[in-house]
């Protein structure tokens, strides 16, 4: 309800007023009265109306003088003038003061309720425009970390190396960085998307499980790091620290790539690959380090290689996989603008990736088993940067087409860059992407909420409240892109967390509820025999007794 007040000498006025406004109609509370200008200016002050209904000739103060009064005292309430000396100067006067209108009396009620109508609706408007740039700050305040990470990730791929291009929430972060060093490592980790077990929501909590494994394994040897999702299944980790404060980092460096590659053999099973590139002092060399790390897998100087299939097992990976040697340390670049083009079905940059490996090409003879080994590697990149998003490449082509029988038919280099170039068409212009990509940036934002606030009390509701979706609607996207419902996702990501801090044994039952969410230790135990078949206890029990060296004292349910 909007607050009206009315400030005017005359009782009958007074009564008038109150007897003729459509209080109801108006969505208008009558607010207080006052009988001259200091009186008004006392009232207007306490209870803070909407709107003022004044007159200007009053004793005391008078009309004009607790206008100007308010304004110099920052409140600005919208005010109808309505009096009974019709003055130019007065009028004059008024109207640089922002009033809304100024009436002579005696004036009709109709004329009265319509003034009254325009200034609500002016305070209508003014409401929105408020709830609108709030939203907007909101939602500006939402996507900060987003833009942040998409920005780091701009400078460590090589992608924006600029000082001047560089956004101004980033000059913190660089002023920092002026002072420290950095190093990268990649890590690659051995996942096929063939695994029929391997479903969509898998692989969003695989994703949220992998960053945190990164991180807590990192934190013990740096505190200073950023994780970045390259394309596939490779993701980068750029080191920051002060000189002086690591006397040992090449160790800590060896010692934190043995780490992370067995904490993705015990926490998921996976074979991974780690590499470190060089030491840079000016962050803007981070790219170098990158691509330090990745010529690494060239020349086979890894700590840490995976495991691979054997040639004679499967001829076809094995082309790719040894061919990779001079993708991964010449095409980095390229190959992470092709993740990104087709994420955000940008088909000139797409193009441009393809018509670089044209122009590398284009001199020298055409070899068939070239054409297979670089077709291969694009789809696979088109491949996994869809299946990041939520979308199956199958989905989008007939269960007819054949990728490697189409590419096999490419007799020169032209037609092999004529031939990805239609796939990627094809791709990009798809009618699933519009709806999609709106989708999947809405579930990114839903996912970084998780990872941000997953030791509160998580609800949809929550974030439809931050978001500023419908509950019910954000609901059916998350399910839609996942792969299964909110509430699932978060258990699954909550009982995950809790074993793998049970694996770790540092922690206390109660402790391990409270930081995945749950202030119930007893609530607690029974969603994880639910969703595990056992409890929390038996799990320490199945833990210690496989390690009997580790300490079994533990805290009951």
């Amino acid at each position: 309800m909007w607050k009206v007040v009315i400030i005017d000498d005359d009782d009958k006025v007074l009564r008038g007023m109150k007897k003729i406004i459509p209080w109801k109609q108006l969505s208008c509370e009558w607010a207080g009265e006052a009988r001259n200008g200091q009186e008004g200016l006392e009232l207007i002050k306490q209870v803070k109306p909407d709107l003022i209904i004044t007159d200007i000739y009053m004793p005391v103060m008078n009309g004009l003088e607790m206008i100007e009064n308010l304004r110099q005292e920052d409140i600005h309430s919208r005010v109808i003038i309505l009096s009974g000396y019709n003055d130019f100067e007065y009028a004059r006067r008024a109207m640089k003061l922002n009033i809304d209108d100024y009436l002579s009396k005696p004036s009709s009620p109709d004329t009265i309720n319509e003034v009254l109508e325009e200034s609500i609706a002016k305070l209508e408007k003014e409401v929105s425009e408020r709830i609108e740039v709030f939203d907007l700050r909101e939602k500006v305040k939402m996507y900060e970390p987003l833009v942040e990470k998409e920005w780091i990730k701009s400078i460590v791929t090589g992608t924006n190396t600029h000082a001047a291009s560089l956004p101004p929430a980033a000059n913190r972060i660089t002023e920092k960085w002026d002072q420290q060093h950095h190093v990268v490592i990649t890590l690659t980790y051995d996942h096929s998307l063939e695994e029929s077990s391997f479903f969509r929501s898998d692989w969003y909590l695989f994703r949220f499980s992998a960053e945190n494994v990164i991180k807590d394994s990192v934190l013990p040897y740096f505190e200073d790091m950023h994780y970045i999702e390259l394309h596939s299944h490779q993701t980068a980790l750029c080191i920051h620290f002060y000189p002086g404060s690591h006397q040992n980092y090449e160790q800590e460096l060896a010692e934190l790539q043995q780490t992370l590659v067995k904490n993705f053999e015990t926490y998921f099973g996976i074979h991974a690959v780690t590499s470190a590139g060089k030491i840079k002092s000016d962050w803007r060399e981070m790219s170098a380090s990158m691509k330090e790390a990745f010529a690494e897998i060239s020349t086979g100087s890894l700590l840490h290689p995976v495991n691979k299939t054997a040639p004679e097992q499967n001829p076809e990976i094995a082309l790719v996989e040894e061919s990779q040697r001079d993708l991964w340390s010449n095409s980095m670049e390229a190959k992470q603008k092709m993740s990104e083009a087709i994420r955000y079905a940008d088909i000139k940059n797409a193009e441009a990736v393809i018509d670089s490996i044209y122009e590398q090409h284009k001199e020298t003879p055409f070899d068939p088993r070239e054409n297979l080994r670089l077709g291969i590697e694009v789809w696979t990149i088109i491949t996994y940067s869809l299946y990041d998003i939520g979308i199956k490449i199958d989905e989008m082509f007939s269960e007819k087409f054949d990728f490697h029988r189409e590419l096999a038919k490419a007799g020169n280099w032209m037609e092999f860059r004529s031939y990805l170039h239609r796939v990627v068409h094809h791709i990009c212009e798809n009618q699933q992407w519009d709806e999609n990509l709106k989708h999947r940036q809405l579930v990114e934002q839903m996912l970084a909420y998780i990872q941000k606030n997953i030791s509160e009390n998580i609800t949809l509701q929550d974030i439809a409240d931050e978001l500023l979706i419908s509950r019910n609607y954000l609901g059916q996207i998350f399910k839609k892109i996942v792969g299964e419902s909110f509430k699932n996702y978060l258990t699954r990501v909550r009982m995950e967390k809790a074993k793998k801090m049970i694996q770790e044994g540092s922690y206390l039952i109660y402790e391990i509820s409270e930081q995945v969410g749950f202030t119930n230790p007893a609530y607690f135990t029974s969603t994880f025999k639910k969703y595990t078949g056992y409890t929390p206890t038996e799990l320490i029990n199945r833990r210690t007794a496989a390690d009997p060296a580790k300490e079994k004292s533990r805290q009951g349910e």
